[in-house]
């Protein structure tokens, strides 16, 4: 029996809620009024309003680091290869200005320039750092256009306005530091490379003109006109057999005209033996092994010119890298500048104090309902 009056007493009414109301009316007002009043004095009176100063960032940079580079030589046929070597532009550019600000070394110098560790009381700098990400900077990108919002939050809005502005500078300062350094390093790996490419070029002409020295100026054009003479020869070697022959059917052998045939005939043939079999380097029209000496010299000659294909290639990169080193101009359009802002940002004080006495009548009401229903439970089990 006392179960099912436990459980009846358990199903509140619309009137058990409004006969708290009733009953307790006078505290349940008494104590909203309280909290709507604190609630007006705190936000009107005692905390300061915040205001937010912005501006609006986007980089003047074109595709930096090796890849940059190689796009401008006109290797088109890489792709976009911007995002691979450090450089990169779009999303990653973003990412890098968002580290960039949030670094420790770009906080701590605006903490110290404005003195925002003594005024926030924080005892230790890893403190105020945090207080300064967390509270006073707001970041926003936009990786569709390219664009970073940067606000600072204070309850000086001249100040906000100048944390702003030097964030800025220091944004710019930082990424071209880290520019420069880039191109340093871009600038010693290409020299290194500029160095050994220049190198192995004087080997390869050296090469070549040693082989020229000991085969001639074009090996090639030799063989060819060796060619040409040994066909000549072959040809006119016929042509006085069949003259020998019908001198042979006119005179007689002795004849003088027939000998001096025959010797014009073996001299003509000694000079084509010595051009099919002759291995002296110090004559000029020569076949024996004649392949093999085009073969390497072709080899030769298409070492310097790759040789020189490369330095060609690199040069204009390495120089490239050489300008961007000693070159410190500032890499970040401002589009919006930072501005003195004149309505504050935070609290919002109407939601607030509604939000606050809605909380303090739903407490309140809880409370004395809680301890009413609690009393009369009490008072049925006696």
């Amino acid at each position: 029996m006392v179960k099912e009056v436990s459980q009846k007493k358990t199903n509140f009414t619309l009137y058990d809620y409004y006969e708290v109301i009733i009953k307790y009316k006078k505290y349940i007002f008494s104590i909203t009024l309280s909290v709507f009043l604190v609630t007006v004095v705190l936000y009107f009176f005692i905390i300061d309003p915040v205001y937010l100063s912005t501006t609006t960032v986007k980089s003047m940079s074109k595709s930096g680091g090796l890849a940059g580079m190689l796009s401008a030589s006109g290797l088109s046929g890489l792709g976009d290869v911007s995002d691979l070597a450090g450089g990169g532009t779009g999303a990653t550019e973003l990412a890098l200005y968002d580290n960039i600000l949030n670094s420790r070394r770009c906080l701590e110098e605006t903490i110290i320039k404005f003195g925002l560790m003594e005024e926030n009381n924080d005892k230790y700098m890893q403190d105020a750092i945090k207080n300064f990400r967390e509270n006073i900077l707001e970041i926003s990108k936009d990786k569709t256009a390219g664009t970073m919002l940067i606000g600072v939050f204070d309850k000086n809005p001249q100040r906000a306005k100048d944390i702003v502005d030097f964030l800025v500078l220091q944004l710019n300062k930082i990424n071209t530091e880290i520019s420069v350094q880039n191109a340093k390093n871009n600038r010693e790996f290409l020299e290194g490379r500029f160095n050994q490419i220049k190198a192995n070029l004087k080997q390869a002409e050296d090469s070549l003109k040693t082989y020229q020295d000991k085969y001639g100026l074009a090996p090639d054009v030799t063989v060819k006109a060796a060619l040409q003479t040994e066909l000549q020869l072959e040809g006119s070697v016929k042509s006085e057999e069949i003259k020998l022959e019908l001198l042979h059917k006119i005179l007689s052998p002795d004849q003088n005209e027939i000998i001096l045939q025959e010797a014009r005939i073996n001299a003509m043939k000694k000079k084509l033996d010595e051009i099919k079999n002759s291995g002296d380097e110090e004559t000029t029209l020569k076949l024996k092994g004649s392949p093999g000496i085009v073969m390497n010299f072709m080899r030769l000659a298409r070492d310097v010119e790759i040789q020189n294909k490369i330095m060609i290639f690199i040069l204009p990169i390495f120089e490239q890298a050489k300008i961007d080193e000693k070159k410190e101009t500032p890499m970040i359009l401002v589009m919006d500048q930072p501005f003195v802002p004149e309505r504050k940002t935070k609290p919002k004080r109407i939601t607030m104090i509604f939000l606050f006495t809605i909380a303090g009548f739903v407490l309140s009401y809880s409370l004395f309902f809680a301890k009413d229903k609690i009393k009369e439970l009490f008072e049925e089990h006696k």
